[in-house]
């Protein structure tokens, strides 16, 4: 039997901090984020790691052979997410009616506050529980709740052979990417940030890696491949550095990046900078274990606070979603109520995340407390 990968929840709860300080509007924190240094995020990251780990939960168990086995079990899990989902949606309209009864009649909102002034709690309500308008950041669970309905049939194709469920993904990845196959807001008509075609790829790539590990496939090791991988790992700071100073055509991609997908970085269509980077980012944390920074992800036990958090990213997330636009919120008023002084904004917005932190450790209780042990499946796969 396959025990828990306690790196993976540690990784996960890094992400879930870094998303955390991501998604504070009007903050300075995000200028020290680690997404700041790459082509990916913590969105790819984690996408990644939620089929390696669907897939290394099914390992503790006989593997059914048959897709009809496996759907009952992944498909509760989607109902478990969208529940979430659910809350999340409806913590944020409530803090966005607050938004909008602060800020009065006249004050000037934008984004899912204007959406709800103009169309109502119903209707934001109704199209974000229908997968048709985001409310918030609930796109990340709404893909999450597609993926685990999918999840069956990826999972199948790996018991077949655990390279099996890439071929296929893709395809889908390519033709969803080249056609612009993004559905739009159906409320804002924004393309959806976490559109589901192009993202299937990282999760099915993460199924194939988990049944990997469980089949104790080695791992290739190479000197040529992990310098590669270094390398292009540089190529983005080097880029944002050095090369968009210098040359104006390199300027031009970088305002453009996000509005092209083979050319580009799009975060939407999932470019193939982005998912070469995260799987660059994916082979130095596995090819490298005794490297510096990465042995420490290795070293974190299971009570070590970023493990507690990933080993708990489902209510972490969902708490800290409605807490960043929360603390969004206070920020703003900070800035135009408070003070002027850069040091003393950063201070409160440190504070703030502090307490997010805090509070999310609360939600998490240690694995060895007594009488409670660590779920055996991954809280959010």
């Amino acid at each position: 039997m396959i025990e828990r990968r306690t790196t993976i929840d540690a990784i996960r709860g890094l992400c879930l901090v870094n998303i955390f300080v991501n998604h504070l509007d009007g903050g300075y924190l995000f200028h020290l984020s680690p997404s700041r240094l790459g082509f990916s995020d913590s969105s790819e990251v984690f996408v990644l790691l939620s089929g390696i780990s669907t897939s290394l939960a099914f390992s503790k168990r006989p593997h059914p052979v048959d897709v009809a086995g496996l759907v009952r079990p992944l498909w509760v899990r989607a109902m478990r997410l969208h529940t979430f989902n659910i809350a999340l949606i409806l913590a944020t309209l409530a803090l966005l009616a607050l938004i909008l009864e602060i800020r009065g009649p006249i004050g000037e909102v934008t984004g899912d506050a204007a959406l709800l002034r103009d169309h109502g709690p119903w209707t934001m309500f109704w199209h974000a529980v229908t997968f048709r308008q985001t409310v918030g950041y609930s796109s990340v669970l709404r893909l999450y709740v597609v993926l685990m309905l999918i999840a069956p049939v990826l999972l199948r194709l790996a018991v077949w052979r655990w390279w099996t469920p890439i071929p296929p993904a893709l395809i889908t990845w390519a033709i969803a990417g080249h056609f612009d196959l993004v559905l739009p807001n159906s409320l804002s008509g924004q393309p959806f940030a976490l559109t589901i075609l192009p993202w299937t790829l990282l999760f099915a790539t993460g199924i194939a890696l988990g049944r990997a590990m469980t089949l104790d496939v080695p791992l290739p090791h190479s000197g040529s491949a992990l310098a590669l991988s270094l390398a292009y790992l540089a190529t983005y700071p080097m880029l944002a550095a050095i090369v968009i100073r210098v040359s104006p055509d390199a300027l031009e991609w970088a305002e453009h990046r996000n509005a092209s997908f083979w050319f580009g970085a799009s975060k939407t269509y999932q470019s193939p900078l982005r998912f070469l980077h995260v799987m660059a980012l994916a082979y130095v944390v596995a090819a490298a274990p005794r490297a510096p920074l990465i042995r420490l992800l290795y070293r974190m036990g299971p009570d070590h606070p970023l493990s507690r958090l990933g080993r708990n990213s489902l209510l972490v997330f969902t708490v800290g979603a409605v807490a960043a636009v929360a603390v969004s919120e206070m920020l703003h008023l900070v800035r135009i109520h408070v003070t002027d002084v850069l040091a003393a904004r950063i201070a409160i917005e440190l504070a703030l995340t502090g307490i997010f932190i805090r509070a999310a450790l609360c939600l998490s209780p240690k694995a060895s407390r007594p009488g409670r042990s660590a779920p055996a499946v991954p809280a959010m796969a």
